[in-house]
């Protein structure tokens, strides 16, 4: 391997560790991660023809590219039969925010995360001394968004500066993201943390003293997705991992913390919050149509989805074409609306039964437990299991399914998991 070529590596893969911290560095509606990647996806495409290099990746690994290979055509063709709703909304401020248009530009993102989640995955496998230096630069960068919320609170409550904290409540979200995909960022980190600590990567003062930042964080973020998460998450591994007293212990632990932690955040209130606007949007939509808070979001999404899945139970919407079909009479029934930016139901796994269809949504949550299915059957070790559970995990509890911090700690999970002192496996030539 030339000297370039092991730098663009360590250096593909800090960027790619450090930059999926953050939603909020963009260009237009273009995320500086995803220009890496192109830019990167170039380079490599320059030294393959251009020295005879190898784009290798594991044999086992192709048949995840395959299925979303599969999953990309079935998009696009549902993305073809949506054209026949209603598009009058007046949101198509970008070229990219049109009919099939916005569905092209999310699967040329979702292309990209999973070739360098797969690539990544590959390199990690074939060495661990990258690996380990992408699983610590992703916990220290984790690590240093909560220091910096907590850093910036008192900015947030004494002068209403919103930096790493943010409104009334002083949510924390790291750098510059919303409290609740934070804490599912937080949550992945915690997983890699104990993960890297079980390799001795990790001393146990730099372990102990990470692992109370990252609480701190978690509870700062005020995430109920995270809350949702951590508890499917401990409930499988359980399953999975444990069985007799021990398994019943763990359970009896898991439900004791997870009732203490919803006292804390009074989760039933904000429960309550949603279903309450929910019951009053009809007669309220006029009077507040102005009011993101409540023609958009969660609240507003809670009452069209259900009316987009029983119109469209079979083809969906459209990947990326919520907000497009929002105004379509079919869907409002007399209720206002005053958007003008971007918008999703904000309802998780709903958001993709409502734009993919019921049968489309079922085969992508197929193909996001296949990793976690392989490295289960390979016999890999609870945590690294568990790294892999939280790629479906973030996308069914509301963080997007391209958003790429999940891709990267399931190139880990992969990397580790698959990962061989010996001989390697039978690879070929990606391109």
């Amino acid at each position: 391997m030339s000297t370039f070529e092991r730098k663009r590596k360590y250096v593909l893969v800090f960027l790619t560790t450090t930059l999926c911290s953050t939603v909020v560095l963009k260009v237009a509606d273009i995320q500086y991660l995803e220009l890496i990647f192109a830019v990167d996806f170039l380079v490599l495409l320059g030294l393959i023809f251009s020295q005879g290099l190898q784009a290798r990746m594991y044999r086992p690994f192709i048949s995840i590219g395959k299925s979303y290979a599969i999953f990309l055509g079935f998009v696009f063709l549902l993305s073809l039969f949506a054209l026949q709703q209603d598009f009058s909304t007046s949101f198509h401020d970008s070229a990219f925010k049109k009919p099939v248009l916005v569905t092209i530009a999310r699967m040329v993102e979702l292309f990209f995360d999973v070739f360098y989640m797969l690539y990544l995955a590959s390199l990690f496998r074939e060495d661990e001394a990258l690996c380990r230096f992408g699983m610590k630069t992703y916990f220290w960068t984790g690590v240093l968004g909560c220091a910096y919320s907590f850093a910036t609170l008192p900015l947030n409550v004494l002068f209403d500066m919103e930096l790493g904290t943010y409104t009334d409540s002083h949510r924390f979200r790291g750098f510059n993201n919303e409290g609740g995909p934070f804490g599912l960022y937080l949550l992945s980190v915690l997983v890699t943390a104990i993960v890297i600590h079980r390799r001795n990567w990790l001393s146990r003062r730099q372990f102990q003293w990470g692992i109370a930042m990252l609480l701190l964080g978690m509870v700062g973020s005020q995430s109920k997705a995270l809350f949702a998460a951590a508890g499917l998450l401990a409930v499988i591994d359980l399953l999975w991992f444990y069985s007799g007293w021990r398994r019943w212990a763990m359970m009896a632990g898991i439900v004791t913390v997870l009732i203490a932690v919803a006292s804390v955040l009074n989760l039933q209130k904000q429960i309550d919050a949603y279903f309450q606007g929910s019951d009053q949007y009809q007669k309220m939509s006029y009077l507040k149509a102005n009011d993101t808070s409540f023609v958009a979001g969660r609240v507003a999404g809670a009452v069209l989805a259900p009316r987009m899945i029983a119109a469209r139970p079979l083809l969906g919407v459209g990947w990326g074409n919520y907000p497009l079909v929002r105004d379509d009479r079919e869907y409002r029934r007399g209720t206002a609306f005053g958007i003008s930016s971007a918008d999703a139901p904000g309802l998780g796994a709903i958001d993709y039964i409502v734009e993919l269809g019921i049968p489309l949504w079922l085969y992508l949550t197929w193909i996001e437990l296949k990793p976690v299915l392989m490295l289960r059957l390979r016999g890999a070790d609870v945590w690294v299991v568990s790294l892999a559970l939280m790629q479906p995990l973030s996308n069914w509890f509301g963080s997007h399914l391209n958003l790429t911090h999940p891709w990267v700690v399931l190139s880990f999970a992969l990397g580790i998991g698959f990962h061989s002192v010996t001989k390697p496996a039978p690879e070929f030539a990606l391109l």
